[in-house]
C-alpha cells in the first residue's frame, strides 16, 4: 500500500517551462521568489531558526496579494 510507485511512461518530474518573454503576474512572481527561497534555505526549513530574507520575501508576497485583492474589491 505504501510502496513507491514507478513513474508512468512519459511522466516528468520537471516543472513546466514558461515560454521566453512571458511574464507571470507580480503576485505569482513574488510567490515564486518566496517558495524558491523557502525550499532551498536550511533556516527556512528548520522551525527553530529565523530567516530574515525568507520573512521579507513572504511579507512582500502577502503585501502584493493584499493590494491585488483590494484592487479587485474596488
Amino acid at each position: 500500500m505504501d510502496e513507491p510507485r514507478e513513474l508512468q511512461p512519459g511522466g516528468t518530474t520537471r516543472p513546466p517551462v514558461v515560454a521566453a518573454g512571458v511574464r507571470l503576474p507580480p503576485v505569482w512572481e513574488a510567490y515564486g521568489r518566496y517558495a524558491r527561497h523557502a525550499t532551498q534555505c536550511w533556516a527556512c526549513r528548520d522551525v527553530d531558526q529565523r530567516c530574515e530574507l525568507g520573512e521579507r520575501l513572504r511579507r512582500d508576497w502577502l503585501d502584493l496579494a493584499d493590494r491585488a485583492f483590494d484592487q479587485l474589491k474596488a
